[in-house]
């Protein structure tokens, strides 16, 4: 290779013969331009992106010949030792994260400072001046649970970004100025500062961002970053920029970005950002920050705070009107706190809790982690689903779609001779060799109809060249003298079509039984000759071909003679014959269209975001079926909008198209609630989108399901991130789930199991809160009616206690399949309406016992005798019917008819009904709660209130779901 500073001279055509460079072999059908004059900056970028966009910008859109003379001290022999060093000391080591101490006491304050933890400090500090000495246990050992979860959590979100480097190789090949001229040197890696000339070759990993000063059939991957299964052709830049381009971050002809690696080829680099400067850092940066709260979070949230305000609205009330009748203010404020404590359904972490680890049982069953404790519960309440195409729906693996004919039609030809020319060629064999080669050998029937597959001899090659995007084979045909030649040419198809004079001519060829067992005939009796409409037509067939998401390789031949010690150049790739196409593609993973099937039927929306081109990502969502779910969007607004779109162009959006949105909100979240597809994104942008589907329609919960380093950003801005086991490290560290296997199907399980969790707690808090709420107006009422208490606190809390202990088995409950149908969230305007109407309920017979009590008793006094066989009826009348109606309002239906609990909570309510049968006749226990054995004509009272209080409860509940259309 000549000197790296010659190539500055003032001989720039050794430059120029570096220049054209194209995509790679496979025609990628991408149909934007990769610079786009009016190209705006994506929408929402974060200010470290902008930063690093507009630093690679100054020196990626000038000639190359032109970026030395832009910073003082840059050469294009390298830095001198002294200079590096010195850039060294300035912009410190090359490392992606910068090391700093962790502020363990402000992520501890965050992890406590929550409503969930407040509210349960409060109980707790009641329950002990009640003297409630285990119930204060209990309740501050949940504060410290969920304090440590939360800790733990936030501590881990900080070593996230530490994988990042993983990705980067130690030792870096870079150019140090000497008197004597460049010196190359292998240095660590850390070590490289900002204006280093570094050298790579095929296998390493670029160190900083940086842009290209030569290249040689260099290219790229930059898959854990776009989610592009090829390779990219990277070349550098001669000319200025237009007036008005701008740069794509991600998608250009010069910048090679931090991780990305070198597949093909070599060539020289200049080293502009290094360290926490680089765009690879700038998402390690993003992925330190606090975590978004997530749908349940926000839900617990809310309906803490309604309980927290309706504690301390409902206790003075209580305290006043029990002081001012019975003038026993200090018993008073004991019965205030009691009832505090009543209205909270403290059992709340406990069941929640136990749904929690029990879903996670479940799913851990079908190799499915889950990190975050309520991300099942999450799951449940998701709407949409978002996923990216590389590696969570694909196989992340190129194969072999189709071999057609110039026209489309099937044919074997194609993959015949690219298999020849592939499994010969001794260059850097391609993703694309790769898949033709193992394609043929696994296919179990023999591919080669037309000619033999064995027997060739390779007499020559003309290795790949990215200036001409082919790559040619010369092989002697099997049994014959070795002078037959066969000249085996395939690259991408413009290229190839203009190298060809004739196309094969499949109608007149030989049938395969007929075919001589020499080899192909291309004479001109089996060609016909290449017009320009013909050509034309095979031009459109591969935009067709590449319009259903297919990259494409074509393959030519022709007749050659072979010499002894002959060799063969570029100038004998000509007049070729024209044989078709190569089609490739990243398959499905087996089970994602039944996952996709299942999750629509669950009502959950599947979006792709994907860094992909457009015409791939549109493919995968035919197969998957997403297009024609489009037609079934939630509203008669976005069906008119769908309908009124250009087919699927309305429902695909680029990250270029989606930037040109950021100054009219209006237009960029209609296009964001419309799109399905969402292509050439930058790992921004996925998060980007993520927000504005999680504000979307009032708030929405959205999952996100990826696997590389461009997906970790918006799998942590999610409410539910998901990874697979074969994603990267820095994606499955960021995700809520791992699926251990690679089946799609687990997810619609998650979703199902997150929806049991959910509709199971919220039968707790909606009977719970419901239920207290009813006890409050009794209380008011006898407060103001009644000379004594109608129950001692202690009884109170015992009662309170059996309730929550038979609600205990409620995450073992069925629930009724149409309740699994559609996303299920924590509602604070649900769970309050339902307390409000349904409540007040049970009043009515609590005032019917008092009436007994008054009427038929007499007891009106404080100080009678028959105090405590008041209270004892209260406490089984308040006790039987909040046990026995639990049945009724765990589910909209007709109880034991048509909805039937489960084995544990029948088991449960009945057996705690009977324990409270039998407290008042415990001689011990009877006697501390001050409770007597009630006379037996008090059961048929008794009985009559349960069957009254469960038909006016069935009647309430049915005019309740015909106004409101929810139950649960």
């Amino acid at each position: 290779m000549p000197s790296i500073a010659n190539l500055f001279s003032t001989r720039r055509p050794t430059l120029g013969n570096l220049e054209k460079h194209g995509p790679d072999i496979a025609g990628t059908p991408d149909i934007e331009s990769k610079k786009s004059p009016n190209q705006p900056q994506p929408v929402a970028r974060e200010q470290q992106e902008q930063l690093i966009c507009a630093i690679l910008s100054r020196f990626a859109q000038v000639p190359v010949s032109a970026i030395f003379a832009m910073e003082l001290g840059w050469n294009p022999s390298g830095l001198s030792d002294e200079q590096a060093a010195l850039v060294l000391k300035t912009h410190g080591p090359n490392i992606p994260v910068a090391e700093r101490p962790l502020a363990a006491l402000q992520i501890l304050w965050g992890a406590i400072a929550n409503p969930f933890n407040i509210l349960l400090t409060i109980l707790a500090v009641i329950s002990a001046a009640t003297k409630q000495i285990s119930t204060f246990a209990v309740m501050m050992a949940m504060v410290f649970a969920s304090t440590g979860l939360r800790y733990w959590q936030e501590l881990k979100s900080m070593v996230q970004a530490v994988n990042l480097i993983k990705s980067v190789t130690t030792n870096t090949r870079v150019l140090r100025y000497r008197a004597s001229g460049p010196e190359e040197l292998e240095i660590d890696q850390r070590n490289v500062v900002p204006g280093d000339i570094i050298a790579v070759t095929s296998g390493d990993v670029f160190p900083g961002d940086c842009i290209l000063i030569t290249a040689e059939a260099i290219t790229i991957t930059q898959a854990s970053l776009t989610g592009e299964m090829m390779p990219i052709e990277k070349t550098v830049r001669l000319a200025a920029p237009l007036p008005g381009e701008t740069l794509d971050l991600l998608h250009n002809d010069n910048v090679c970005l931090a991780g990305t690696s070198v597949v093909t080829g070599n060539g020289h680099a200049l080293v502009v950002s290094t360290g926490k400067d680089t765009y690879m850092a700038s998402i390690a940066s993003e992925l330190s920050k606090q975590r978004p709260e997530n749908a349940t979070q926000i839900g617990i949230r809310k309906v803490s705070y309604v309980l927290m305000g309706f504690m301390a609205v409902m206790a003075p009330i209580v305290f006043i009107v029990q002081g001012a009748v019975s003038k026993n203010w200090k018993g008073a404020v004991m019965f205030a706190i009691a009832i505090a404590v009543g209205i909270t359904p403290e059992m709340l972490p406990m069941i929640v809790t136990s749904n929690l680890a029990l879903s996670a049982v479940r799913v851990a069953r079908k190799k499915v982690i889950v990190k975050r404790f309520d991300a099942i519960q999450s799951l449940g309440a998701v709407r949409i689903l978002c996923s990216d195409k590389t590696g969570t729906l694909t196989a992340d693996h190129v194969r072999i779609s189709m071999s057609t004919t110039g026209t489309g039609d099937l044919s074997q030809l194609p993959i015949e001779l690219a298999y020849i020319n592939s499994s010969l060629q001794t260059g850097s064999r391609s993703p694309i060799d790769h898949a033709i080669v193992d394609f043929v050998n696994e296919t179990e029937q023999d591919n080669f109809t037309i000619i033999p597959r064995d027997g060739w001899v390779k007499q020559g090659e003309v290795p790949f060249d990215s200036s001409r995007r082919l790559l040619s084979v010369l092989v002697s045909r099997p049994g014959g003298d070795g002078s037959e030649g066969l000249l085996i040419t395939k690259g991408a198809v413009e290229e190839v079509l203009d190298l060809c004079v004739s196309a094969y001519n499949y109608h007149s060829s030989p049938s395969s039984e007929a075919s001589k067992p020499l080899g192909l005939n291309v004479s001109p009796s089996m060609t016909s000759f290449l017009t320009a409409s013909e050509r034309q037509k095979i031009l459109e067939t591969a935009q067709r071909l590449n319009e259903e998401g297919l990259r494409l390789v074509a393959v030519a031949c022709r007749d050659q003679l072979i010499k002894p010690f002959m060799t063969i150049s570029c100038s004998d790739e000509s007049e070729l014959t024209f044989i078709g196409f190569i089609g490739l593609l990243d398959p499905l993973k087996p089970d994602a269209a039944q996952a996709i099937k299942d999750l629509a039927a669950l009502n959950v929306q599947v979006r792709i975001l994907t860094g992909d081109a457009p015409a791939v990502a549109a493919k995968v969502a035919r197969d998957l079926g997403l297009t024609p779910s489009r037609q079934q969007l939630s509203t008669k607004d976005d069906v008119e909008a769908c309908s009124s779109s250009k087919g699927e162009e309305g429902l695909i959006l680029t990250g270029v198209q989606l930037a040109a949105l950021v100054d009219d909100q209006d237009a960029y979240k209609d296009a964001i609630d419309r799109c399905i597809i969402f292509a050439k994104l930058s790992p921004y942008q996925k998060l980007e989108v993520v927000k504005a589907l999680r504000a979307g329609d009032g708030g929405r919960a959205v999952a996100f399901l990826g696997d590389g380093v461009n997906d970790a950003l918006a799998i942590r801005g999610a409410d539910v991130g998901i990874s697979v086991d074969s994603g990267t490290d820095i994606a499955k560290e960021a995700a809520d789930v791992i699926l251990l296997e690679k089946s799609l199907g687990v997810v619609a399980d998650g979703v199902v199991e997150g929806r049991i969790t959910l509709i199971n707690t919220l039968k707790y808090i909606k009977m719970a809160t419901s239920s207290n709420f009813g006890n409050i107006f009794s209380v008011l009422v006898a407060s103001a009616w009644l000379p004594y208490q109608p129950m001692l606190p202690l009884q109170l809390l015992v009662q309170n206690l059996l309730y929550d202990f038979s609600q205990a088995s409620i995450p073992w409950d069925n629930v009724d399949p149409e309740y699994l149908e559609a996303p299920k969230t924590w509602g604070a305007k649900s769970i309050i309406r339902f307390m409000v109407c349904m409540g007040p309920f049970s009043s009515p017979f609590d005032i019917i016992t008092f009436c007994i009590n008054w009427f038929h008793y007499g007891i009106r006094t404080l100080d009678s005798p028959l105090v405590p066989s008041a209270q004892t009826h209260w406490f089984l009348e308040g006790s039987l019917t909040q046990l026995f109606i639990i049945h009724f309002l765990r589910t909209g239906k007709l109880p034991f008819i048509q909805s039937r609990a489960s084995v544990p909570v029948v088991c449960t309510t009945f057996g705690i009904a009977g324990i409270a049968i039998a407290i008042p006749f415990m001689p011990k226990v009877n006697t501390a709660l001050h409770l007597t054995p009630p006379e037996p004509i008090f059961f048929a009272y008794l009985l009559g209130m349960i069957t009254g209080y469960a038909l006016v409860v069935h009647v309430a509940k049915t005019i309740y779901q015909l106004a409101f259309k929810e139950w649960l």
